[in-house]
């Protein structure tokens, strides 16, 4: 079953909505996303704001795994209204009626001290549902992709947020509007940060012992990752000292082992004293990765600590 969420985002005076979709049939948020990076209908200032009127803006976001075939989301209906500002001078002359919406009833203003007042009134609304579909493309397992449609007054924009593909655009309909999203080239996406983990980290014979598993090693395989590691003396009721880091690269597979003393270390980021106890000393690492090709792209992922050892 693939899941894929919808946020419902409602701008200017419009309130947020968000609701939770469940696509039996999978829809293909990547393919939106990219597409729509490449391609959005963004709608220029001078039609959004038309003299002294402006739009809310009602917002769907679908979110998208890796599932094969063509994918099309559920039919979503968003709303937008003007909003109209009247304008009036004020004096000791008298007061002044300002009519309500949709031909209602208004109200009377009294007179009050000279000067310039302006109010909003809403004027027209629009209402226009939208649906996305995705043609058919291959993601990874850890891959999600997302794309925005937006209703700004009676102009219907798609944005994608994150995708996989530099997708082409086709907008059919008007008041009932279709997104189709066509794969194009192939563009990297952000690593799974649960990819690495830590395996084991341990102290013998002088040196650390720090093992990582790669739950995507095989989908990797042909690529390197780096793994950096900087080591911290545990200083209890004391800041912790950077005792320095190394980096270590390796051929994409399902684990990694690396073997180093506090001497092979790079100290040019080392800081920090060490308090001076009885008992044992307690080490830790600071950890993270980044993948190195093509896949994925090359953002750095901060792991945290490591578990403490003891060094006597």
């Amino acid at each position: 079953m693939k899941i894929a969420i919808i946020t419902l985002i409602a701008a200017g005076l419009a309130p947020a909505n968000a609701a939770e979709i469940d696509f039996d049939r999978g829809a293909d948020v990547k393919a939106a996303i990219e597409s729509s990076s490449e391609r959005s209908a963004e709608l220029p200032a001078a039609d959004k704001y038309l003299g002294h009127s402006r739009y809310t803006r009602d917002c769907a976001r679908f979110s998208f795994g890796p599932a094969a075939g063509e994918h099309l989301s559920e039919r979503v209906r968003l709303s937008s209204t003007e909003f109209v500002e009247y304008c009036y001078n004020t004096g000791p002359a008298g007061g002044h009626y300002v009519p309500g919406p949709n031909g209602t009833p208004g109200h009377y203003v009294p007179a009050g001290p000279s000067g310039h007042h302006c109010v909003e009134r809403p004027g027209q609304t629009w209402y226009e549902s939208a649906r996305v579909l995705v043609k058919a493309r291959d993601l990874k397992p850890w891959e999600r992709e997302a794309v925005e449609v937006c209703l700004e007054g009676p102009f219907m924009d798609l944005r994608v947020l994150e995708g996989g593909y530099k997708y082409s655009v086709r907008k059919t309909g008007n008041y009932d509007t279709l997104f189709e999203l066509t794969p194009g080239k192939r563009t990297p996406m952000s690593p799974d940060k649960e990819g690495l983990y830590e395996a084991d980290f341990r102290h013998e014979n002088g040196k650390y012992h720090f093992t990582v598993s790669d739950k995507w090693g095989g989908e990797y395989a042909g690529e390197k990752v780096a793994i950096k590691v900087e080591l911290f003396r545990d200083n209890p009721n004391w800041f912790d000292s950077n005792k320095g880091g190394k980096e270590f690269v390796f051929d994409a597979a399902r684990g990694y082992s690396m073997e180093f003393s506090e001497a092979e270390l790079d100290r040019s980021k080392a800081s920090g004293q060490d308090e001076e106890f009885r008992g044992a000393k307690k080490y830790y690492l600071k950890w993270g990765f980044k993948r190195l090709g093509s896949i994925s792209k090359d953002t750095f992922v901060k792991k945290g600590q490591t578990g403490r050892v003891e060094v006597k």
